[in-house]
This record gives C-alpha cells, sequence and structure tokens, in this order.
C-alpha cells in the first residue's frame, strides 16, 4: 500500500503548497482512494507535482462535513467523472463555529445521485484490504473536541455538534491495521478503540490529526499515555493536532511520532 499526503497545513520542501486541511492518496492493488480535500483546490497542484493523477481516482471519501475536509469537492467533480462518493448522513447538516460562520461543506456543490453512497453505521470494504468505518462509539468521552461547533437551524432542540457524520479509513494488510482519520472530532483514542473492535487486529499506523491544537500540556501528556497503552508502530499526525502538541506527543509517547507534511509518503509493505 502507498500513501501520499496531498493536503496540510505545513510544509517542509519547496514547490508544494499548504493550508489548513487534509488530504491523503492511498493507493493499492491499483485501486485509488482519495481521503478528504482540503478546503480548495490546492489538492489538484500538489497531486500534480507528485504525478497523481486525480481524474484516476476510483473512490472520495470524506471524514466528515467541514469545509477544510470537503472544500475542493467542486474541483474533483471537474477532473474525476467516475469515482463514488462516500458521506456518512449527517454531513447533510449545516455545519457553523458558535459565531455563526458557515464551516460545512460547499453550499453550491452538486454531487450526481448515481455517484453518491450515503454511508450509514455498518463498515465497508472498498476494495481489498481498504475499509470505510463509520460507527465511532464513545469510549472515552474526554477525548473529544465537540466544542465551538453546531449544527442545523435554531428549529433543532440540541444544535450541539456531536460530529455523527464523521468515519475514517482502516487498511488492513498481513495481519496488521493502519487507521487514517481526517480531524478525530470523536477522539482519536475512541477511532482506535472503534478500529479494534472492528478487526481484532494489532497497529501499524495511525495517521491523520488529532484535533488537539488548543489543547494544554496536560491533557497531551494524558493522551501520550493513553496512546501508549496500544502497541503502535508508528503514529503520523497532522493536521489539527497542533506543533506545540506534535512535539509533546513525540516527547511522551513510546512509539515514533512524526509529523505529516504535505508530500510525506508512507509505504505499508
Amino acid at each position: 500500500m502507498k500513501l501520499k499526503i496531498l493536503v496540510d497545513n505545513c510544509v517542509d520542501q519547496p514547490d508544494v503548497k499548504g493550508e489548513l486541511g487534509f488530504s491523503i492518496y492511498i493507493e493499492h492493488q491499483g485501486f485509488k482512494v482519495l481521503f478528504d480535500l482540503g478546503q480548495s483546490n490546492i489538492f489538484e497542484e500538489n497531486a500534480k507535482l507528485f504525478n497523481i493523477d486525480i481524474s484516476s481516482i476510483d473512490a472520495l471519501v470524506l471524514s466528515h462535513g467541514h469545509y477544510d475536509h470537503t472544500g475542493g469537492l467542486n474541483r474533483f467533480l471537474e477532473l474525476n467523472s467516475k469515482a463514488k462518493i462516500y458521506l456518512k448522513g449527517g454531513v447533510a447538516f449545516n455545519k457553523y463555529n458558535t459565531n455563526g460562520k458557515y464551516i460545512g461543506i460547499p453550499q453550491k456543490v452538486n454531487i450526481p445521485e448515481e455517484r453518491l453512497v450515503s454511508v450509514s453505521e455498518t463498515t465497508i470494504e472498498l476494495a481489498e484490504g481498504i475499509y470505510i468505518v463509520p460507527n465511532i462509539k464513545l469510549y472515552d468521552h474526554s477525548d473529544t473536541h465537540f466544542d465551538h461547533f453546531i449544527v442545523g437551524d435554531e428549529m433543532m432542540d440540541d444544535r450541539h455538534d456531536y460530529f455523527l457524520d464523521e468515519q475514517f479509513v482502516t487498511l488492513v494488510q498481513d495481519g496488521k491495521m493502519t487507521i487514517v482519520n481526517g480531524c478525530a472530532h470523536r477522539g482519536i483514542i475512541n477511532i482506535i478503540q472503534s478500529a479494534i473492535s472492528e478487526f481484532s487486529l494489532p497497529l501499524r499506523y495511525v495517521i491523520g490529526g488529532f484535533h488537539t491544537r488548543h489543547e494544554n500540556e496536560e491533557f497531551m501528556t494524558n493522551l501520550a499515555k493513553k496512546l501508549n497503552l496500544y502497541d503502535i508502530e508508528k503514529i503520523v499526525t497532522c493536521h489539527c493536532t497542533g506543533m506545540n502538541q506534535y512535539s509533546i506527543l513525540k516527547r511522551d509517547c513510546k512509539t515514533n511520532v512524526e509529523y505529516g507534511f504535505v508530500g510525506k509518503s508512507i509505504v505499508i509493505d
């Protein structure tokens, strides 16, 4: 399996572009998946630099309905005419921050009905060894990131966004699994535990954003202790983790922790 980060907040090489957002390319046995799209068309520009043909993508999986993961959707539809697009039901809700700013999926996007796959709570196998896991149970309520986010309209009784639309990808190869997630609003520990519950396999990599960039050192130290309970071979943090918070994880986690800059390649063999 080959993975390439196309969009992240940070870059560490010339020519590539970064932005607040996340997108990663996954390829296995000729099947090509794009997980998230960032907030603009930068995914396309970086893909060209890395010789990745967006028109050849077989499946697009969107981790949740925020603009920094879905903003490139219109451009993707212009470039790609075949990929199925996997969304979990909650992305249909209008999403806002608590200041009233709209932060959801592009409002003028028109996904052809025949290409849209509405994901429920059942794990989907996209191709051999590539799974969408939509059921993220809250085993640890302290490891959630729901503050400052609301959904729907004023007629709803509870507008708190619990990110019921969040889903992640699990890659299974040689009896081990790799987790690829977007923002981990429902918590990276909850995502890991949900994957273990689903597959009962040892962990190879955990890749993605942890949504911890506003968390203090105490929170991060405790998170590292929780991560240390799992035998993870490598953690690659990205996007909304935060650089200071990444540094704490790198210091306190017993496993190897790296940052997922734009252009980072990961090979699972």
